[in-house]
Protein backbone atom coordinates (compact mmCIF):
# COMPACT_ATOMS: atom_id res chain seq x y z
CA UNK A 1 0.00 0.00 0.00
CA UNK A 2 1.22 3.42 -0.65
CA UNK A 3 -0.10 5.98 1.43
CA UNK A 4 -1.05 8.58 -0.94
CA UNK A 5 -1.12 11.76 0.35
CA UNK A 6 -2.71 15.25 -1.42
CA UNK A 7 0.26 16.51 -3.67
CA UNK A 8 1.01 19.98 -3.45
CA UNK A 9 3.24 23.12 -4.57
CA UNK A 10 6.77 22.18 -4.40
CA UNK A 11 8.19 22.09 -0.44
CA UNK A 12 11.44 24.03 0.47
CA UNK A 13 14.12 21.88 2.54
CA UNK A 14 14.32 24.13 5.67
CA UNK A 15 17.45 23.71 7.82
CA UNK A 16 16.71 23.58 11.00
CA UNK A 17 13.95 20.96 10.79
CA UNK A 18 14.66 17.74 12.76
CA UNK A 19 12.44 15.82 11.11
CA UNK A 20 12.23 15.33 7.73
CA UNK A 21 10.13 13.87 4.91
CA UNK A 22 11.16 12.46 1.45
CA UNK A 23 8.15 13.68 -0.71
CA UNK A 24 9.57 12.69 -4.12
CA UNK A 25 12.06 11.65 -6.80
CA UNK A 26 12.98 8.00 -8.12
CA UNK A 27 14.21 6.83 -4.76
CA UNK A 28 10.83 6.67 -2.97
CA UNK A 29 9.58 3.54 -2.23
CA UNK A 30 6.13 2.12 -1.60
CA UNK A 31 5.10 1.16 2.26
CA UNK A 32 2.97 -1.78 1.04
CA UNK A 33 4.29 -5.27 1.02
CA UNK A 34 2.44 -8.13 2.56
CA UNK A 35 1.94 -10.33 -0.53
CA UNK A 36 2.09 -13.16 1.49
CA UNK A 37 5.85 -14.21 1.91
CA UNK A 38 8.59 -13.16 4.66
CA UNK A 39 11.10 -10.62 3.97
CA UNK A 40 14.90 -11.21 4.69
CA UNK A 41 15.30 -10.48 8.46
CA UNK A 42 11.62 -9.13 8.56
CA UNK A 43 8.17 -9.98 8.57
CA UNK A 44 5.65 -10.85 5.75
CA UNK A 45 2.36 -11.18 5.60
CA UNK A 46 1.29 -14.43 7.83
CA UNK A 47 4.76 -13.88 9.78
CA UNK A 48 2.92 -12.88 12.93
CA UNK A 49 3.26 -15.04 15.74
CA UNK A 50 0.19 -15.16 17.44
CA UNK A 51 -0.63 -17.03 21.57
CA UNK A 52 -4.07 -18.30 21.70
CA UNK A 53 -5.60 -19.57 25.07
CA UNK A 54 -9.02 -20.73 25.78
CA UNK A 55 -11.25 -23.06 23.85
CA UNK A 56 -8.86 -23.49 20.94
CA UNK A 57 -9.08 -26.65 17.96
CA UNK A 58 -5.66 -27.63 18.07
CA UNK A 59 -6.37 -29.65 14.65
CA UNK A 60 -7.57 -25.81 13.73
CA UNK A 61 -4.45 -24.22 14.85
CA UNK A 62 -2.42 -26.22 13.07
CA UNK A 63 -4.34 -25.43 9.28
CA UNK A 64 -6.16 -22.03 9.26
CA UNK A 65 -3.64 -19.41 8.10
CA UNK A 66 -2.11 -16.84 10.99
CA UNK A 67 -3.37 -13.33 10.76
CA UNK A 68 -1.59 -11.39 8.26
CA UNK A 69 -0.19 -8.27 10.18
CA UNK A 70 -1.06 -4.46 9.57
CA UNK A 71 2.26 -2.95 9.35
CA UNK A 72 5.72 -5.07 10.22
CA UNK A 73 9.38 -3.75 10.46
CA UNK A 74 12.11 -4.95 8.09
CA UNK A 75 15.95 -4.12 7.67
CA UNK A 76 16.30 -1.32 5.33
CA UNK A 77 19.02 -3.72 3.14
CA UNK A 78 15.38 -5.30 1.81
CA UNK A 79 15.33 -1.65 -0.39
CA UNK A 80 18.35 0.06 0.32
CA UNK A 81 22.21 -0.60 -1.44
CA UNK A 82 23.36 0.24 2.32
CA UNK A 83 24.26 -1.38 5.43
CA UNK A 84 21.55 -1.02 7.87
CA UNK A 85 24.07 -2.09 10.71
CA UNK A 86 26.41 0.85 9.76
CA UNK A 87 24.31 4.07 10.85
CA UNK A 88 26.84 6.72 9.18
CA UNK A 89 26.19 5.19 5.62
CA UNK A 90 22.79 4.81 6.25
CA UNK A 91 22.87 8.64 7.00
CA UNK A 92 25.18 9.27 4.24
CA UNK A 93 22.67 7.38 1.94
CA UNK A 94 19.81 9.63 3.24
CA UNK A 95 21.32 12.83 2.89
CA UNK A 96 22.69 12.13 -0.31
CA UNK A 97 20.60 9.99 -2.27
CA UNK A 98 17.49 10.61 -1.06
CA UNK A 99 17.08 13.98 0.63
CA UNK A 100 17.84 15.91 -2.66
CA UNK A 101 14.64 14.47 -4.30
CA UNK A 102 12.70 16.65 -0.78
CA UNK A 103 12.52 19.60 -2.59
CA UNK A 104 10.26 18.17 -5.76
CA UNK A 105 6.81 18.53 -6.59
CA UNK A 106 5.42 14.93 -5.36
CA UNK A 107 3.23 13.30 -2.69
CA UNK A 108 4.29 13.22 1.04
CA UNK A 109 4.51 10.51 3.34
CA UNK A 110 5.93 7.53 1.47
CA UNK A 111 9.14 7.82 3.10
CA UNK A 112 10.29 9.77 6.81
CA UNK A 113 12.39 10.13 9.48
CA UNK A 114 13.02 12.00 12.81
CA UNK A 115 16.31 13.46 11.29
CA UNK A 116 17.93 13.43 14.90
CA UNK A 117 17.74 9.62 14.78
CA UNK A 118 20.79 9.75 12.62
CA UNK A 119 23.04 11.33 15.42
CA UNK A 120 21.92 8.87 18.13
CA UNK A 121 22.48 5.93 16.16
CA UNK A 122 26.16 7.00 15.40
CA UNK A 123 26.44 7.40 18.97
CA UNK A 124 25.04 4.22 20.04
CA UNK A 125 26.90 2.46 17.63
CA UNK A 126 30.07 4.19 19.03
CA UNK A 127 29.74 3.05 22.49
CA UNK A 128 29.03 -0.48 20.73
CA UNK A 129 25.75 -1.33 20.79
CA UNK A 130 24.22 -3.54 17.88
CA UNK A 131 21.85 -1.69 15.90
CA UNK A 132 19.74 -1.76 12.75
CA UNK A 133 17.90 0.59 10.67
CA UNK A 134 14.45 -0.27 9.78
CA UNK A 135 11.97 0.19 7.28
CA UNK A 136 8.08 0.09 8.16
CA UNK A 137 5.76 -2.07 5.96
CA UNK A 138 2.24 -2.02 5.43
CA UNK A 139 -0.16 -4.66 4.36
CA UNK A 140 -1.85 -3.85 1.29
CA UNK A 141 -4.95 -5.80 2.10
CA UNK A 142 -5.24 -3.75 5.50
CA UNK A 143 -4.97 -0.35 4.60
CA UNK A 144 -7.69 1.54 6.80
CA UNK A 145 -9.89 3.85 4.58
CA UNK A 146 -9.94 7.75 4.25
CA UNK A 147 -7.19 9.79 2.38
CA UNK A 148 -3.67 9.31 3.10
CA UNK A 149 -3.62 11.90 6.43
CA UNK A 150 -6.33 9.79 7.72
CA UNK A 151 -4.47 6.78 7.20
CA UNK A 152 -1.94 7.99 8.43
CA UNK A 153 -3.22 8.91 11.93
CA UNK A 154 -5.11 5.22 11.66
CA UNK A 155 -1.74 3.83 11.45
CA UNK A 156 0.04 5.59 14.02
CA UNK A 157 -2.92 5.14 16.53
CA UNK A 158 -2.71 1.51 15.47
CA UNK A 159 0.85 1.06 17.32
CA UNK A 160 2.41 1.28 13.21
CA UNK A 161 5.86 3.35 12.57
CA UNK A 162 7.27 5.51 15.10
CA UNK A 163 4.97 8.15 15.77
CA UNK A 164 4.09 10.64 12.84
CA UNK A 165 5.86 14.18 11.98
CA UNK A 166 3.61 17.01 10.64
CA UNK A 167 2.86 17.32 6.72
CA UNK A 168 1.75 20.40 4.58
CA UNK A 169 -2.03 19.30 5.82
CA UNK A 170 -1.64 16.59 8.16
CA UNK A 171 0.06 14.15 10.10
CA UNK A 172 2.92 12.46 8.29
CA UNK A 173 3.83 8.51 9.27
CA UNK A 174 7.66 8.10 10.40
CA UNK A 175 8.48 5.28 8.30
CA UNK A 176 12.36 4.68 9.17
CA UNK A 177 13.73 4.06 12.40
CA UNK A 178 16.65 2.07 14.02
CA UNK A 179 16.05 -0.92 16.92
CA UNK A 180 18.73 -3.03 18.76
CA UNK A 181 19.67 -5.36 16.12
CA UNK A 182 16.50 -8.10 15.81
CA UNK A 183 14.56 -6.11 18.60
CA UNK A 184 12.80 -4.37 16.03
CA UNK A 185 9.35 -3.37 17.27
CA UNK A 186 6.50 -6.94 16.96
CA UNK A 187 4.20 -6.38 13.85
CA UNK A 188 0.58 -4.95 14.48
CA UNK A 189 -2.35 -6.93 13.39
CA UNK A 190 -5.87 -5.24 13.05
CA UNK A 191 -7.78 -6.18 16.51
CA UNK A 192 -10.59 -7.21 13.99
CA UNK A 193 -8.53 -9.68 11.82
CA UNK A 194 -7.31 -11.04 15.17
CA UNK A 195 -10.75 -11.25 16.24
CA UNK A 196 -11.76 -13.62 12.96
CA UNK A 197 -8.68 -15.47 13.79
CA UNK A 198 -9.65 -16.33 17.55
CA UNK A 199 -13.22 -17.21 16.05
CA UNK A 200 -12.20 -19.61 13.27
CA UNK A 201 -9.39 -21.62 15.52
CA UNK A 202 -12.84 -21.43 18.68
CA UNK A 203 -13.39 -25.15 19.25
CA UNK A 204 -17.30 -25.26 18.29
CA UNK A 205 -18.39 -29.24 19.18
CA UNK A 206 -20.65 -30.72 16.92
CA UNK A 207 -23.77 -31.49 18.82
CA UNK A 208 -24.10 -35.60 18.50
CA UNK A 209 -26.96 -37.10 20.93
CA UNK A 210 -27.61 -39.74 23.36
CA UNK A 211 -31.15 -40.78 24.08
CA UNK A 212 -33.32 -42.71 26.33
CA UNK A 213 -34.90 -44.65 26.02
CA UNK A 214 -32.96 -47.72 24.84
CA UNK A 215 -34.25 -50.97 24.11
CA UNK A 216 -30.95 -53.26 24.09
CA UNK A 217 -32.37 -56.09 22.34
CA UNK A 218 -34.25 -53.82 19.42
CA UNK A 219 -30.51 -51.77 18.48
CA UNK A 220 -31.07 -49.33 21.35
CA UNK A 221 -34.63 -48.31 19.87
CA UNK A 222 -36.52 -45.71 21.66
CA UNK A 223 -40.47 -46.52 21.05
CA UNK A 224 -43.02 -45.03 19.74
CA UNK A 225 -45.54 -42.03 21.09
CA UNK A 226 -43.14 -42.42 24.17
CA UNK A 227 -41.10 -38.58 24.71
CA UNK A 228 -37.68 -39.94 23.47
CA UNK A 229 -35.06 -37.81 26.51
CA UNK A 230 -32.03 -36.59 24.27
CA UNK A 231 -29.02 -34.47 25.54
CA UNK A 232 -25.36 -33.48 23.58
CA UNK A 233 -22.89 -36.40 24.08
CA UNK A 234 -20.25 -33.67 24.92
CA UNK A 235 -21.69 -30.55 27.27
CA UNK A 236 -19.47 -28.07 25.49
CA UNK A 237 -21.67 -28.67 22.00
CA UNK A 238 -23.95 -25.98 23.74
CA UNK A 239 -23.65 -22.98 26.35
CA UNK A 240 -20.22 -21.17 26.26
CA UNK A 241 -17.06 -21.14 24.56
CA UNK A 242 -14.12 -18.02 24.70
CA UNK A 243 -10.81 -18.22 23.30
CA UNK A 244 -7.91 -14.91 23.95
CA UNK A 245 -5.53 -14.36 20.92
CA UNK A 246 -2.44 -11.83 21.47
CA UNK A 247 -0.47 -10.95 18.45
CA UNK A 248 2.56 -8.51 19.30
CA UNK A 249 0.63 -5.73 21.09
CA UNK A 250 -3.07 -6.17 20.51
CA UNK A 251 -5.04 -8.61 22.32
CA UNK A 252 -8.65 -9.82 21.89
CA UNK A 253 -11.29 -12.11 23.39
CA UNK A 254 -13.95 -13.78 21.46
CA UNK A 255 -17.11 -14.79 23.35
CA UNK A 256 -19.41 -16.85 21.35
CA UNK A 257 -22.53 -18.53 22.79
CA UNK A 258 -25.56 -20.86 21.81
CA UNK A 259 -28.96 -20.65 23.25
CA UNK A 260 -29.55 -24.41 22.60
CA UNK A 261 -30.46 -26.68 19.72
CA UNK A 262 -32.83 -27.32 17.11
CA UNK A 263 -33.69 -30.71 16.57
CA UNK A 264 -34.84 -32.35 13.27
CA UNK A 265 -35.91 -35.91 11.86
CA UNK A 266 -38.05 -37.35 9.64
CA UNK A 267 -40.99 -37.94 12.33
CA UNK A 268 -40.89 -34.61 14.39
CA UNK A 269 -39.00 -31.86 15.54
CA UNK A 270 -38.51 -29.98 18.74
CA UNK A 271 -36.39 -26.81 20.09
CA UNK A 272 -33.83 -27.18 23.26
CA UNK A 273 -32.89 -24.51 25.25
CA UNK A 274 -28.72 -24.88 26.19
CA UNK A 275 -29.84 -25.98 29.97
CA UNK A 276 -32.24 -28.92 28.33
CA UNK A 277 -29.98 -30.03 25.66
CA UNK A 278 -26.95 -30.82 28.67
CA UNK A 279 -28.91 -32.58 30.83
CA UNK A 280 -28.64 -36.14 30.84
CA UNK A 281 -31.56 -38.97 31.42
CA UNK A 282 -31.95 -40.20 35.16
CA UNK A 283 -34.12 -42.18 37.02
CA UNK A 284 -36.94 -40.33 38.21
CA UNK A 285 -35.58 -37.07 36.72
CA UNK A 286 -38.45 -35.00 35.38
CA UNK A 287 -38.92 -34.40 31.66
CA UNK A 288 -40.12 -30.79 31.96
CA UNK A 289 -36.38 -30.07 32.70
CA UNK A 290 -35.55 -31.91 29.47
CA UNK A 291 -35.10 -31.89 25.62
CA UNK A 292 -37.50 -34.70 24.51
CA UNK A 293 -39.30 -35.68 21.33
CA UNK A 294 -42.32 -38.18 20.44
CA UNK A 295 -41.66 -40.51 17.71
CA UNK A 296 -45.13 -41.05 16.00
CA UNK A 297 -44.28 -43.59 13.64
CA UNK A 298 -40.86 -46.39 13.85
CA UNK A 299 -38.23 -45.54 11.89
CA UNK A 300 -38.82 -48.98 9.56
CA UNK A 301 -37.22 -48.10 6.23
CA UNK A 302 -34.51 -46.27 8.09
CA UNK A 303 -31.71 -49.03 8.27
CA UNK A 304 -29.67 -47.21 11.26
CA UNK A 305 -32.77 -45.71 12.44
CA UNK A 306 -34.01 -41.78 11.87
CA UNK A 307 -31.61 -39.32 10.81
CA UNK A 308 -32.30 -36.80 14.08
CA UNK A 309 -29.96 -33.71 12.82
CA UNK A 310 -29.16 -31.49 15.81
CA UNK A 311 -27.85 -27.72 15.16
CA UNK A 312 -26.89 -25.05 17.14
CA UNK A 313 -26.18 -21.32 16.24
CA UNK A 314 -23.57 -19.32 18.17
CA UNK A 315 -23.28 -15.65 18.31
CA UNK A 316 -19.79 -14.40 18.67
CA UNK A 317 -18.60 -10.78 20.12
CA UNK A 318 -15.46 -9.79 20.82
CA UNK A 319 -13.23 -6.85 22.51
CA UNK A 320 -9.89 -6.06 22.45
CA UNK A 321 -7.03 -4.27 25.27
CA UNK A 322 -7.07 -1.31 22.10
CA UNK A 323 -10.56 -0.60 23.19
CA UNK A 324 -12.43 -1.99 20.06
CA UNK A 325 -15.64 -4.21 19.88
CA UNK A 326 -17.86 -5.53 18.02
CA UNK A 327 -19.92 -8.79 16.45
CA UNK A 328 -18.58 -11.22 14.38
CA UNK A 329 -20.73 -13.34 11.79
CA UNK A 330 -23.45 -16.40 13.42
CA UNK A 331 -21.86 -19.69 13.03
CA UNK A 332 -23.69 -22.72 13.01
CA UNK A 333 -22.53 -26.38 14.16
CA UNK A 334 -24.68 -29.59 13.18
CA UNK A 335 -24.17 -33.04 13.29
CA UNK A 336 -26.85 -35.78 12.80
CA UNK A 337 -27.32 -38.80 15.33
CA UNK A 338 -29.58 -42.11 13.95
CA UNK A 339 -31.90 -43.05 16.58
CA UNK A 340 -33.87 -46.29 15.83
CA UNK A 341 -37.65 -46.14 17.13
CA UNK A 342 -39.78 -49.09 17.40
CA UNK A 343 -43.43 -50.37 18.29
CA UNK A 344 -44.08 -51.38 21.40
CA UNK A 345 -46.25 -54.65 20.77
CA UNK A 346 -48.60 -56.01 23.65
CA UNK A 347 -48.11 -59.77 25.09
CA UNK A 348 -51.16 -61.35 25.69
CA UNK A 349 -50.89 -64.23 28.12
CA UNK A 350 -54.95 -65.23 27.87
CA UNK A 351 -58.13 -64.46 26.07
CA UNK A 352 -61.17 -64.51 28.22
Amino acid sequence: MRISLTCGAAAAVVASTLTVALTAGPAAADLGGGGGTDTDGGYGAGATHVTVTGHVSQALRASVPGPPPLCWWEPISTSWDVDPDDPEAVQKYWDEELRPYLTGHAAEGTQSVHYERFEQAIKAHARGEDITWYRLRINQGAVPGGDGYEQAAALDAAGCGSGTQPGREGPILVTYDWFPTGQQPEPVVDPLILAEYAYEVMDLVEPTLDWNPKIGNVANASLVNLATWMWVDDVAAVGERSVTATAGPVSVTVVATTDGLSVTSPAGTTRCDAEQARRAYAPGASEDAACTLSFGRASWGYPSGFPVEASAVWQATWTSNQGDADTLEDKTRGATTYIPVAESQALVNAVG
